[in-house]
């Protein structure tokens, strides 16, 4: 018995051992890689188990149970699932670290990696199963009736992560603004009424990853935000993209004390130091005590939209500290 043993573990493939070896090495410090390497090892014994019982009857277990184990390659598929998903993590890891240098779209080649994977393990498991072509599509006709309507949600977020990674509809890097989103809209103070400007409940932020059913995304705030991939996908995303000219608007309140013209004469002499075009208006009376000034121009090409907006309100609110130092325009308070 013992040198039947023995025989039996000598007969195990040499390059399984290395295999397994090289990935222990390599990914030891994980509990889960440590589970599924016992697992695999668990699995390979009750095989060898199973066929020295087969040969000596060692135990007394009825031989149908022997012979439905062996006939069905239980331990096989079992085998053949454990390796195929240690397989495919590890390459996904592999082809990451790679291409690590280019920053997050290592995780969409990642992810598509493990897309992949998996569908080649599930093909793999079917053959071992000994399954038709016909047995497949009516088995996946009546289960996916079954799973479709159960994991309705799942699946459109499933696949709509799906089409996300294989169309580039968004990629990782990608600054956006979500909207539409179902979010409360917060009361704003009565003056706003009298502005034109629309409070559109969104989401503004860079791309992180794109996962099989959630992206995420860190907001202006620098939160984690974690949104369904079927909310993307079903949803308007403005890309805020800096390598192309856009039209911009800065408003500014100044008091009613503020003679119109020389607010205008002044903001025209400091800003044509710094814009090239750009139109000046007096838009609209705020509230009783305050109109507002209206300025439009284009970003130029590769520079962010906010911070030209800012360096332009730096400059309005430098005249308007002018203006009150000039004593040319009074502070007025309610």
């Amino acid at each position: 018995m013992l040198i039947y043993l023995i025989t039996c573990f000598h007969n195990v493939s040499i390059n399984v051992c290395l295999f397994l070896i090289e990935l222990v090495y390599v990914l030891s410090r994980t509990r889960f890689i440590v589970f599924i390497v016992s697992l695999i090892v668990l699995i390979i014994l009750l095989r060898i188990l199973i066929d020295i019982i087969d040969r000596t009857s060692v135990l007394n277990i009825p031989r149908n149970i022997v012979e439905i184990l062996k006939e069905h390659r239980v331990f096989d598929i079992i085998l053949a699932l454990v390796l195929g998903i240690v397989a495919i993590q590890f390459t996904a890891s592999f082809v990451h670290s790679i291409l690590k240098h280019h920053g997050r779209s290592a995780y969409l080649v990642r992810n598509v990696v493990l897309v992949i994977g998996y569908i080649i393990l599930a093909l793999i498991i079917g053959i071992l199963l000994g399954l038709s072509g016909e047995s497949i599509l009516a088995s996946a006709t009546f289960s996916g009736l079954i799973i479709g309507l159960a994991l309705q949600p799942v699946l459109s977020n499933f696949f709509s992560g799906l089409i996300i990674l294989t169309t580039g509809y968004l990629k990782p890097g990608q600054e956006i603004r979500l909207a539409g989103l179902p979010l409360s809209v917060l009361p704003l103070p009565s003056y706003k009424f009298f502005s034109r400007d629309t409070i559109i409940p969104n989401i503004r932020g860079t791309v992180v990853e794109i996962g099989f059913l959630y992206t995420k995304i860190i907001d202006t705030d620098g939160n984690l935000v974690k949104v369904s991939n079927n909310i993307l996908l079903n949803n308007s995303i403005v890309l805020e993209e800096t390598e192309e000219e856009r039209r911009i608007q800065v408003r500014y309140e100044f008091p009613i004390t503020c003679d119109p013209d020389i607010v205008i004469s002044e903001l025209q002499s400091v800003l044509n130091k710094k814009l090239g075009n750009y139109k000046l208006y007096i838009e609209e009376q705020s509230d009783k005590t305050h109109y507002i000034v209206l300025l439009t121009t284009i970003t130029p090409p590769k520079i962010s939209g906010r911070l030209y907006r800012s360096d332009i309100l730096k400059e309005i609110i430098k005249v308007h500290k002018k203006l009150l130092f000039e004593k040319k325009c009074v502070e007025t308070y309610q």
